[in-house]
């Protein structure tokens, strides 16, 4: 019984997770459109108090914050992931929101997985199995119906949303990729508060967290409290121990619900308008990573 209530647990971990930043990037988009606030602002104010507090709770927990730093290998790694992964996936994905809505941005992120296979098979020079070769093609068939609306002539998109909405896919795929070596030397929750304060630190050189912008109102505030607490430090905590008890296969698994959840409060709450095609672009993009979750890798011969 103890175990499966683990699994349970763990499983609402990873759900509620995925929920939780499928509503924070709707509540970017309210930011963006209405209160006129900045990607590069967000994200220098969001990755610097989650840092800190990333940093905080893992020095609290097991201590040695300093220790990814000791090794000259480590160091260039960290800042690389940190610069190219976290920075870039953060910003991208924002910006993504910023010049179309969160719904759309939130499923160019989600291709992530597609690329990963593109480039292990390049990496390994070995073709794809076939459910990743139907997932690829899902994935463009689905990427290009919400970029032209199955108008082939013409771009439904801006060019801006796309490219930076791929641009966020592209820095998850590294995010994920990248890191490996360094998650099996420290703690996830380490990486990932050093990673943030170094993002952030190169962020606020473009635009300091302490130039305050916008017009505020109330649901301003709480849309900047809820990214920060409940789209950042909240549902990390609670991913990291979904993971620790069903498995990352699950994990990813049920991290489909994200693009679900965006859609539905951006409809719901932001009023945006989407056509049915974006809907059948939206299922071929989630439909086609799922598959990839739920491929089960071939047994090696003894």
């Amino acid at each position: 019984m103890y175990i499966k209530n683990k699994v349970f647990m763990g499983s609402v971990f990873c759900i509620a997770s995925a929920c939780l930043w499928g509503v924070s990037g709707a509540a970017g988009q309210y930011l963006f459109h209405t209160t006129n606030v900045t990607p590069e602002w967000v994200v220098s104010i969001r990755m610097l108090l989650t840092g800190i507090f990333m940093l905080a709770f893992a020095q609290m927990k097991k201590g040695g914050m300093l220790q990814i730093w000791v090794e000259k290998r480590d160091r260039k790694e960290v800042i690389l992931f940190a610069l190219i992964g976290m920075l870039f996936m953060q910003y991208a994905y924002f910006a993504a929101i910023n010049y179309s809505n969160a719904a759309t941005a939130t499923v160019l992120q989600y291709t992530a997985p597609i690329m990963i296979v593109v480039y292990l098979a390049f990496r390994q020079k070995k073709l794809p199995t076939a459910i990743e070769c139907i997932a690829v093609a899902g994935c463009l068939i689905g990427t290009v119906l919400l970029a032209t609306h199955g108008n082939p002539k013409s771009l439904s998109l801006s060019p801006s949303a796309l490219f930076w909405g791929l641009l966020s896919a592209v820095a998850l795929a590294f995010y994920t990729v990248y890191p490996v070596r360094l998650l099996s030397r420290y703690d996830t929750m380490l990486l990932i508060g050093w990673a943030m304060l170094i993002g952030s630190a190169a962020m606020n050189i473009v635009h300091p967290f302490w130039h305050w912008q916008g017009n505020w109102d109330a649901t301003g505030i709480f849309c900047l409290v809820f990214i920060i607490v409940f789209g950042t430090m909240v549902p990390y905590m609670m991913f990291l121990n979904g993971v620790k008890y069903i498995g990352p296969t699950k994990s990813s698994l049920y991290a489909s619900v994200e693009p679900l959840s965006s859609t539905i409060v951006s409809v719901l709450w932001l009023k945006v308008q989407l056509e049915f095609i974006d809907y059948i672009g939206f299922l071929f993009i989630v439909i086609t990573v799922l598959m990839l979750s739920l491929a089960k890798p071939k047994p090696k011969n003894p």
